[in-house]
Parts: C-alpha cells; sequence; structure tokens
C-alpha cells in the first residue's frame, strides 16, 4: 500500500503539468495555420501522396476539424501524459521501494521510454480515428472536380 501512495504522489504533478502544457501547445497550434492533431501530419497517411502539400494540409487540416470536435481532441493529449506521468512515477517511485539505484538516469529513463511508448499509441490512436474523416474528405474533394 505504501508503494501505491508513493507512486499516486508522484504521478499527478506531471500528469497535470504535461497536460496543460501540451495542450496550451495544441491550442495554439489549432489556431494556426495547419491546425492537425499533435503526433500526426501529413506522412502519417498514404492516401495524401498523391497531392500537393497545400492540398495536404488543407485536407488533414478539414479532417481533423471533423474528427476531433470538442473535447475528443485532446484524448491524444491526455493519453500522452498519462504514459508520460506513470513513467515519471515509475521512475521515482522504483528506488524508494525496491533496490533499483537512485540515480540520475532512471529518472529521465523511464520518463523518456513511457513517453516514447505514449507518443506512439497516440499517434497510431489519433491516425486510426482520422482515417474514415480524411477519406471522406478526398472523396469530396474528388466528387467537386
Amino acid at each position: 500500500m505504501n508503494a501505491l501512495s508513493i507512486f499516486l504522489g508522484e504521478f499527478w504533478p506531471p500528469f497535470i503539468g504535461v497536460t496543460f502544457g501540451l495542450s496550451v501547445v495544441w491550442l495554439a497550434r489549432r489556431s494556426a495555420s495547419d491546425g492537425y492533431p499533435p503526433f500526426i501530419g501529413p506522412k502519417s497517411f498514404t492516401e495524401l501522396s498523391g497531392f500537393v502539400k497545400n492540398q495536404q494540409r488543407q485536407l488533414l487540416h478539414e479532417a481533423s476539424t471533423e474528427a476531433f470536435a470538442g473535447w475528443r481532441s485532446f484524448i491524444p493529449v491526455v493519453l500522452f501524459a498519462a504514459m508520460f506521468a506513470v513513467g515519471a512515477a515509475l521512475g521515482r517511485t522504483l528506488p524508494k521501494v525496491t533496490t533499483v539505484p537512485d540515480s540520475l538516469w532512471v529518472h529521465p529513463g523511464f520518463a523518456a521510454l513511457f513517453a516514447a511508448l505514449g507518443g506512439s499509441l497516440a499517434g497510431r490512436l489519433g491516425v486510426r480515428h482520422l482515417r474514415p474523416f480524411l477519406k471522406a474528405s478526398i472523396e469530396r474533394t474528388q466528387h467537386a472536380a
């Protein structure tokens, strides 16, 4: 039970900080010209390879506006923040409850490992959610031409 209380005490500060920081960055990026979600870009979709760069951005922006309406746009951010916070909390908890040495590499090592996993998972989930909207946007563009 002591390990769980230590873990939860170490989990919340990075989770809140990363969620708030990435949310601000995401809102700023969304108001910018490209406006697509974090962890996703035009290179994430093979469907966009036949379009010029400006058209890729426009199609991706339209699809992401439809797919990530409202609070759904923050799901990848919260997922990444949760994974990062788990890694940071494990990096600080393990030396306190096990024989893992309390050295400088443990904290950022676990945080970086889980951040990479969280970024990959958030990107994959975002691409999976966005792909049907992108295909519909491409079909609308092709039917209009």
